[in-house]
């Protein structure tokens, strides 16, 4: 269900936000298309494949080489293949060595932190990588978490996992909300991890780039998330969400900075947190107009932002749409059908003017 809705958000939004993307798209699928007269190589079987399945497929395979080519035969049986799925991720817990990272471990296995990852989990299998993504949290000697190309790795550490707990504990305490601490990680672990995320993809896809990749992987995680907003989350829990990865940013900047922090490949603290609130605003200025009148995002910013928004996460679409799994392909006239039924239910889920 929710690859489903992701592959319909970004077909929705070249088709909406730009046909030539997906008139190019969909010449290049036609253009790929094997003659039906042409029988299709044999496929090893899938991981987790029943032998019957295997069996079925073996016995397939025998009658035809036995009864030779046959057109309107091969051609049936081509339209009937079930279309193939994107290439699945992996998941792994590894153990840490420093018995002081133990918690911070039982913690991440406890609550599976690896799949509370909407969408990261919602892109395992919706795309065609050259090879599996593999996701793992691990104990770094640093607090970070970060992509390895040469493993195709991501990884959380689980240094972060412990720093983001005691910040959200603070931060819960000083507010006297007991449920700020898991918010707080949850939140920024989404924004990591999808952060990171948009570094595999541009790696693995050889995506292009202008600009900083770190940039580049910062509209990543943040178009992701206001793209995906899933069916039982309002705009109010989307806002929360960016606000606190947000709040992240502004908590790690400095009073002072010298020439390394300019030189870095990451843009500033509170550049970041402007570019997500930015964003959120962009999506939607009537909902998100507090964001201004709060002060939390400058009004001379706010103007460029609808645009910005708009043009960032629909370049995002169009960069994954030729990577979409044949599965999860369809028109643009059915992917905006299906995007307007998910967003009315998105909006049945928006808050009431009233307390109950």
């Amino acid at each position: 269900m929710q690859k489903t809705l992701i592959a319909i958000l970004i077909v929705a939004l070249c088709a909406v936000g730009g046909g030539w993307a997906y008139t190019a798209w969909k010449g290049q699928q036609t253009a790929a298309v094997v003659p039906a007269t042409l029988p299709p190589p044999a496929k090893p079987a899938a991981k987790g494949a029943s032998a019957d399945a295997v069996a079925d497929a073996a016995a397939g395979n025998a009658v035809d080489a036995q009864q030779g080519p046959q057109p309107e035969a091969a051609k049936d049986a081509t339209t009937e293949e079930p279309k193939a799925e994107g290439v699945k991720f992996t998941y792994e817990y590894v153990p840490p060595r420093d018995p002081a990272l133990q918690e911070a471990y039982d913690f991440s296995v406890k609550i599976d932190i690896l799949h509370r990852l909407p969408e990261v989990n919602a892109m395992d299998g919706l795309l065609m990588l050259p090879g599996p993504l593999h996701l793992i949290t691990a104990e770094c000697k640093q607090t970070n978490a970060f992509y390895s190309p040469t493993k195709h790795e991501l990884v959380l550490c689980y240094e972060m996992v412990e720093m983001l707990i005691k910040i959200g504990a603070s931060l819960g305490e000083q507010n006297q909300d007991d449920s700020f601490s898991a918010r707080f990680l949850l939140a920024n672990t989404r924004f990591i991890m999808l952060h990171e995320f948009g570094h595999a993809l541009i790696d693995m896809l050889s995506l292009p780039s202008t600009g900083r990749e770190e940039d580049s992987a910062d509209q990543l995680a943040s178009s992701l998330m206001l793209m995906f907003m899933a069916p039982n989350e309002s705009p109010g829990d989307l806002a929360e969400n960016l606000r606190l990865a947000g709040l992240f940013f502004v908590l790690n900047t400095k009073e002072q900075y010298g020439a390394a922090d300019f030189a870095d490949e990451h843009s500033l603290g509170q550049q970041r947190f402007y570019n997500l609130m930015c964003m959120l605003y962009g999506r939607d200025p009537g909902k998100y107009l507090r964001l201004v009148t709060s002060g939390m995002l400058p009004e001379d910013r706010a103007q460029r932002c609808p645009t910005e928004s708009s043009r960032i996460t629909t370049a995002w679409a169009k960069l994954l749409l030729p990577h979409i799994a044949p599965k999860y392909q369809m028109s643009g006239e059915e992917a905006q059908k299906r995007y307007e039924e998910a967003k009315r239910k998105q909006e049945e889920n928006a808050e009431s003017p009233y307390v109950r």
